[in-house]
């Protein structure tokens, strides 16, 4: 085991004619802590004696491995009552407590909680912090006070995880008041508040409370800098990023895969793409998660073949590696080539989540392939996912643009919860399609729809005012509904934006054609020789 060789090791353990508890505690504890849950959990079920150790160590590498419902599901098979300390300790149980925060499952952590009530169990402050941390997450935070009011006083830990708890559910007064009840407290209770803020969309916030850390001589550690690198990615603010980077070289914390990964997202989220890829190439080790974001970052600069190639040459690929790539090639005009990927994945066995099926679907939405997106969706039904909104979401775009109106309206009507992407997906098919009237009437629609619709509709309108792509939307709406004059509005607007590109002028073009009659016919004329003139203009500019 310790070489590494863990099919020789699990091949010569089955050779073994005497097995004793020693050699089964061994082999089953190499490959529970490998993350080999599959021959960990038939060993635990074949193992003869199972003792305190065992059921912990099983529980835990189900918890560390991303398994939180089979840890819950495991410890309730001890049935113990009341609990064995012996085979229960404070760790494990904090363990499985945290496993029921992930699937919120209040209930379950409650009866843990009062069991180790009951039976007078010492709190100590990894089992505090995780029950706060489970109140907190399940949005009881009167329960998640209480637990750390019971406390003499609180530990660094049980404080952070009420501060997150307060945080996440947009209570930052509340989150303040936690952190100013411990004076002298640690980077990780600092953390918990800067990492609230920027969650709560207090960025300002979050940089004067990373000032007052600085000036009060606390070390900054790789979870300050990324959510620091966090806020200047939401507020676009590449000068305060690249001070960041000279922290982070003075530090010692710039090659920090951490670090490094919350460097390039900030970059090329501030458009400088160029600085992710440089600082990329000054690294000397990169994990999955790191090379995820340089495929993202490649592919959303236009460089697919850089990400193609990163991708190519990754010693281990992860779900979201795939979904990444596959992301890339359809923005990049590439989506046979996502499709190429898509069965390869098909052919690997591999899982897939509702974000790759639903790329793999837009793909096929790309080159109108209806038969290809219905085999797609047919995969995404055999796992359980066809109602996603996801795929729901990625559906709606596909049917409208291989010309399906109807099959795509009734998936939109179907969905529970639509987003700016379904509504604008729906709007367009309408519009490209030639159906005016009933653009109209959706988009008037979604004005009325509550604060969702009137939220979409001041993306299209008002939010994103240098954004061509919206202007070109809204005429193409009022154009092919008879609007001549809203239309004509919507190219006045849009000559206002900031250097349109070739392709808007020519979208708006055609979304004048669309009409053929009616009074306003000698001023669309204009406005097409206008545009027509413009298109020059820009494609004739150096």
């Amino acid at each position: 085991m310790k070489s590494g060789n863990k099919e020789r090791s699990i091949r010569l353990f089955d050779m073994m004619s005497n097995k004793n508890d020693y050699s089964w505690n061994v082999v089953f504890s190499g490959f529970a802590k490998a993350g080999e849950m599959e021959i960990a959990r038939r060993l635990f079920n074949e193992m003869p004696n199972r003792n305190g150790v065992v059921w912990n160590s099983m529980i835990h590498s189900y918890a560390r491995n991303g398994s939180p419902r089979e840890a819950v599901r495991l410890f309730k098979e001890l049935n113990l009552d009341p609990l064995d300390k012996s085979c229960c300790d404070t760790f494990v149980l904090a363990t499985v407590i945290g496993a029921c925060a992930d699937l919120g499952e209040i209930q379950c952590g409650k009866q843990i909680h009062s069991r180790i009530l009951i039976d007078n169990m010492e709190f100590d402050s990894v089992l505090t912090s995780s029950l706060i941390n489970l109140y907190g997450k399940c949005g009881d935070l009167d329960s998640a006070h209480w637990v750390l009011n019971m406390m003499e006083e609180p530990d660094d830990f049980s404080l952070s995880a009420l501060i997150t708890g307060y945080a996440n559910q947009g209570r930052m007064n509340d989150a303040r008041r936690a952190f100013y009840r411990k004076s002298n407290s640690c980077v990780v209770v600092w953390n918990s508040l800067i990492s609230g803020y920027v969650t709560n969309n207090e960025e300002i916030e979050a940089f004067l409370l990373f000032n007052d850390m600085q000036k009060k001589g606390l070390k900054v550690d790789f979870s300050t800098l990324a959510t620091i690198l966090s806020a200047c990615s939401s507020l676009c603010n590449f000068q305060y990023a690249k001070q960041m980077h000279a922290y982070a070289c003075k530090a010692g914390l710039i090659y920090d895969n951490v670090v490094a990964c919350a460097f390039i997202d900030a970059y090329s989220k501030c458009g400088n793409p160029n600085d992710a890829c440089k600082l990329f190439s000054e690294l000397k080790t990169y994990d999955t998660i790191l090379l995820n974001s340089m495929i993202t970052v490649c592919s959303n600069s236009g460089k697919i073949e850089d990400a193609k190639q990163i991708f190519n040459t990754m010693p281990s690929k992860s779900l979201i590696s795939w979904n990444s790539m596959i992301v890339g090639l359809s923005q990049n005009g590439c989506p046979v080539q996502a499709l190429d990927l898509f069965c390869m994945m098909n052919k690997l066995d591999l899982r897939m989540d509702r974000f790759n099926l639903a790329s793999v679907i837009s793909a096929c939405a790309s080159i109108s392939s209806l038969e290809l997106g219905e085999q797609v969706f047919a995969r995404a039904t055999v796992v359980g996912l066809d109602s996603d909104e996801v795929i729901s979401t990625s559906l709606v775009d596909f049917y409208c643009k291989c010309g399906f109106i109807e099959i795509g309206r009734k998936i939109f009507d179907t969905m529970m919860k639509s987003d700016e992407i379904s509504w604008n997906s729906m709007l367009m098919g309408y519009a490209t399609n030639g159906h005016g009237l009933e653009a109209l009437t959706l988009f008037n629609e979604m004005r009325h729809a509550g604060d969702l619709g009137e939220k979409v509709a001041q993306h299209i309108i008002e939010l994103d005012p240098v954004n061509s792509g919206a202007y070109v939307q809204l005429s193409s709406i009022f154009a092919t509904s008879g609007d001549w004059e809203s239309s004509a509005l919507m190219v006045v607007h849009n000559h206002e934006v900031k250097q349109p590109t070739v392709q808007v002028y020519l979208l708006m073009i055609q979304s004048l054609r669309l009409f053929r009659v009616g009074n306003g016919f000698g001023l669309v004329q204009g406005l097409l020789k206008w545009l027509k003139c413009r298109v020059l203009f820009v494609h004739c500019s150096p």
